[in-house]
């Protein structure tokens, strides 16, 4: 396995608990947590680590990204969750959170709690793939071609509908072709049927994602015995959304109550 990059912040004085590990999605890396959330928690004394997947970012592996699995993005995750000295507060965006709830099934023990961002269901996204497909086909399309390297223009408008051309432009030369068989098996079920979250969960959506829909991030509260939080007029990149903070301050609420728990 190549070497991974993660990126680490650290608060000015000692830092709160827990730590905060966060997993991007597909076709992103650690930067997309760079620009605001990371500063943002750092800002309210958090330490955090951010890392990008083989392949992704700065991480080792792009030549072989095709080849790569969601149980390989796990394994990288995991390499990371075991160098914490504590157990971490695990925030997972999209495909980020179909890795993160892998890992509340396979290694509880290693997590103090849970932030499924916009995430793939556990069932898979097939039907929002379907829904993508029949909706925004021209988008669709354009996805499928960036992802086969047969175009550099990303659809942005999947991600962040609203930007100007110049914040289109600059978003999409970030963005990367992702993992054929890592996409593949988002369609598909990733934890048992009857699976119960063993951490504090939090389950956030938006109302303008054009890729997991606010029904399937409240099915996604439902399977794990809790409540969605949908946010009005945010794309599906709710982390460098305009209104990222509303976000970032509703994960900081549920850390802040976490902590509490902890001390108990």
């Amino acid at each position: 396995m190549g070497e991974l990059e993660v990126i680490r912040t650290n608060p000015a004085g000692t830092p709160k608990t827990p730590p905060l590990l966060f997993v991007h999605g597909a076709n992103h890396a650690a930067w997309c947590w760079k620009e605001y959330f990371l500063p943002f928690f750092q800002s309210h004394g958090f330490q955090s680590y951010a890392l990008s997947f083989r392949g992704h970012g700065q991480s080792e592996g792009y030549e072989n990204r095709h080849t790569f699995t969601l149980d390989d993005y796990v394994a990288d995750v995991y390499r990371v969750l075991v160098t914490l000295e504590q157990k971490p507060l695990i925030i997972g965006h999209s495909m980020g959170g179909a890795v993160v709830q892998k890992l509340m099934n396979q290694h509880p023990h290693r997590i103090e709690a849970a932030v499924l961002l916009a995430s793939v269901p556990p069932e898979g996204m097939l039907k929002d793939f379907l829904r993508l497909l029949l909706r925004h086909t021209k988008k669709f399309r354009q996805l499928f071609l960036f992802n086969q390297g047969k175009t550099t223009v990303f659809p942005v408008d999947l991600l962040l509908p609203g930007l100007t051309a110049e914040e289109k432009q600059a978003l999409s030369e970030k963005m990367q072709p992702e993992s054929a068989k890592a996409s593949r098996d988002c369609l598909k079920r990733m934890v048992p049927k009857k699976t119960v979250a063993q951490v504090p969960l939090l389950v956030l959506g938006s109302d303008g994602d054009l890729m997991i829909s606010p029904k399937t991030t409240h099915s996604v509260a439902r399977f794990y015995r809790t409540k969605a939080v949908i946010f009005p007029r945010m794309g599906h990149d709710m982390m460098l959304d305009p209104n990222w903070r509303e976000v970032a301050e509703h994960i900081l609420a549920f850390s802040l109550r976490d902590k509490e728990r902890m001390e108990r």
